[in-house]
């Protein structure tokens, strides 16, 4: 099961602090069926906010491999 997570982060020294995404700029999107489906939204929301210097939205896989043995 694969997830788009978006957010700003904080600026410090005019540097982005990736460690630090800002609570109220944070969004999940999804779930998808593949990470080449959640890849083309990570990718459109992106470019969607390409001005915005401290922006990032990362593909995740939260895929329960528990009973995968």
């Amino acid at each position: 099961m694969w997830f788009v997570f978006e957010a700003e982060y904080a600026v410090e020294n005019g540097r982005a602090n990736w460690n630090k995404p800002v609570p109220e700029t944070m969004a999940w999107h999804g779930p998808f069926a593949s990470e080449a489906e959640a890849d083309k939204v990570a990718r459109g929301r992106m470019w969607a906010k390409v001005d915005t210097y401290a922006h990032r939205a990362r593909v995740v896989d939260l895929t329960d491999r528990r009973d995968a043995a």
